[in-house]
C-alpha cells in the first residue's frame, strides 16, 4: 500500500511540475518582481509538499 501512495504521490507531483512549466511557457513576459515572487512561492509549495511526503 506504501508502495501505491508513493506512486501516485510522485505522480501528482510530476503533473504539477509539468502544467507549471507549460504555465510558464504561454505566459506573457512580466516584470522581475513578479516572476521572482512566483519561483519562490513554488519552491515554497514544493518543500511543503516533501515535507508532507515523509510523514
Amino acid at each position: 500500500m506504501k508502495d501505491k501512495q508513493k506512486k501516485l504521490k510522485a505522480a501528482i507531483m510530476g503533473v504539477l511540475y509539468y502544467l507549471q512549466k507549460q504555465e510558464e511557457e504561454n505566459s506573457k513576459p512580466e516584470n522581475n518582481w513578479a516572476q521572482s515572487g512566483r519561483e519562490i512561492i513554488m519552491q515554497n509549495r514544493m518543500m511543503v509538499q516533501r515535507r508532507g511526503l515523509r510523514r
